[in-house]
């Protein structure tokens, strides 16, 4: 089995498309997060793999917004469920 790759905390505008598997152009018309100035040329721009991350998860249609389902006789026993019973 091959190792996963290493993403770094603090990614190069290359590094984080491709952490989001995009290409370089796409990632920058898309991606919301804005690269912290290292320096003051282009080379020292990153991206946060954590901003990224916050901001993948915001896309994700698979996401529950809604608060999760009560158990079958949780409302009845006081909110314990059938173990709260005994």
């Amino acid at each position: 089995m091959s190792a996963l790759p290493y993403w770094p905390a603090a990614m190069d505008l290359k590094t984080a498309a491709a952490y989001c598997g995009l290409c370089a152009d796409t990632f920058k018309k898309v991606c919301p997060v804005k690269p912290l100035q290292f320096t003051q040329s282009a080379r020292g721009e990153r991206y946060l793999r954590s901003s990224i991350d916050d901001w993948l998860a915001m896309l994700d249609p698979n996401k529950q917004n809604a608060a999760p389902k009560r158990k079958f006789g949780e409302r009845i026993y006081g909110g314990h469920g059938e173990a709260g019973r005994a």
